[in-house]
């Protein structure tokens, strides 16, 4: 069989089955817009596995060659929407598209979801880090489907919070730090697209046609008698780690194994766990704890309320000398932004610090400090600046070696210190 000469087909089968805003997708303009896609589907379906050893109740597929990987993406959320088994029969394109709308107008009736979990990360930290060694955190998330491409959502964990009203998002760090965005700002990374929970496995599908994952798709009867559906990922860290500093510091930068687990029935998330594969062993970093759907939320939830000293992290703005600073390379901006710190020159401190202003505990965090020695910059992951190593030594005579994060991806065009004090 040919392959269809423009893979688009699956975006427009997984934007229509899942991710419209309308309550039914029409299935039978898509089947008759792709007819060789329809073909793909259903001879996967009904085909014949062959004898093997695994589980009976177990169809699995790995991402292989592109034109596998679509097929294979495209199948497996049939699969979890229909909640068939492959081994025991296959489905007719007619009734699986059916079943499939009813799947996704089911899905779009959702009102509420409450999620709280457990990260291995720090209270205080972005809401991406994670350590192999943290204790666990939890955080709790909200979220309301009111209509609207975003909905309106709150993630909160002990020192870090962000709420969307609908159409703008806002940070608080605690205790008076603070960010402002618009409804798609990404203040909390991967997290958002859990609360999505209506697109998981859009998502996870399309994550693996484009990172060549293995996803395996399991149809389970548990101790009480109820059906579900688990779906498991493994995927390799993403990005070049030549240098491995930013390897296992987030999910996407490690080798890990992500369990997904719904309800047959409903098709609605019931919980999910994130392994990190190591050398000895793989660890727990992420946990669903409890998920709970069409709670009532009061509005309030989605609000906060800022205390009067707050400063605001925002955009670097163009300075006067601008071309000066925007002609430094990684090393001199690491350098020159401690040698601020050293001389306690708040106003040189704040065209390296994207602030309204500095914060009088960070001010005798770094004040006075003594520049040791500053290294050659490097690349991890997929970060998109720098990290340039440093020793400094504080005014106690505590001696700290770290890495800067620096990155001049803004529209003043300099680098500016993005982490690692």
């Amino acid at each position: 069989m040919k392959a269809p000469e423009n893979n688009k087909w699956l975006d427009d089968a997984l934007t229509e089955a899942i991710g419209s805003e309308k309550s039914v997708p029409n299935f039978e303009k898509w089947q008759q817009a792709h007819p060789e896609a329809v073909e793909m589907l259903t001879s996967r379906a009904s085909r014949q596995p062959s004898a093997s050893t695994r589980p009976q109740n177990i169809w699995s597929i790995t991402m292989k060659s592109p034109i596998t990987k679509l097929a294979a993406a495209a199948v497996i959320i049939i699969a979890v929407m229909l909640s068939i088994t492959f081994l025991d029969k296959s489905i007719p394109t007619a009734s699986a598209a059916e079943v499939l709308a009813q799947a996704a107008e089911a899905m779009a009736n959702l009102r509420s979801v409450y999620i709280k979990v457990q990260i291995r990360t720090v209270a205080h930290d972005n809401f991406e880090l994670i350590g192999l060694n943290y204790d666990f955190v939890p955080i709790e998330m909200w979220k309301e489907f009111d209509g609207t491409f975003h909905g309106k959502w709150r993630i909160e964990k002990p020192k870090r919070v962000v709420v969307m009203d609908g159409q703008s998002s806002l940070l608080l760090i605690k205790s008076n730090l603070a960010a402002k965005g618009d409804a798609g700002t990404g203040f909390v990374g991967w997290l958002k697209a859990l609360l999505d929970v209506e697109k998981i496995i859009e998502r996870e599908s399309q994550l693996a046609v484009k990172q060549g994952s293995d996803m395996e798709l399991i149809h389970e009867t548990a101790e009480d008698g109820s059906e579900k559906l688990i779906v498991t990922i493994e995927a390799k860290a993403q990005g070049d780690f030549t240098n491995d500093w930013l390897k296992n510091k987030s999910i996407s930068a490690s080798d890990n194994l992500r369990i997904y687990t719904f309800d047959a029935e409903t098709k609605l998330l019931e919980s999910l766990e994130v392994y990190v594969h190591t050398n000895e062993e793989d660890v727990l970093v992420l946990e669903v704890t409890d998920i709970e759907y069409n709670l009532e939320i009061e509005p309030e939830l989605f609000t906060l309320e800022l205390p009067e000293n707050v400063i605001w992290f925002e955009e670097p703005k163009e300075l006067v000398d601008n071309e000066k600073y925007q002609q430094m390379t990684p090393k001199e901006v690491a350098r020159a932004f401690f040698q601020a710190c050293a001389n306690e020159d708040w106003d040189e401190f704040l065209k390296f610090w994207s602030a309204s202003g500095v914060d009088q505990k960070l001010k005798d965090y770094l004040s006075g400090l003594e520049i040791i020695s500053i290294g050659e910059p490097f690349k991890s992951g997929l970060y998109p600046g720098w990290f340039v190593p440093y020793e400094i030594k504080f005014k106690n005579g505590r001696i700290k070696k770290m890495n800067l994060a620096v990155r001049n991806d803004n529209p003043a065009k300099r680098y500016v210190v993005d982490g690692g004090i």
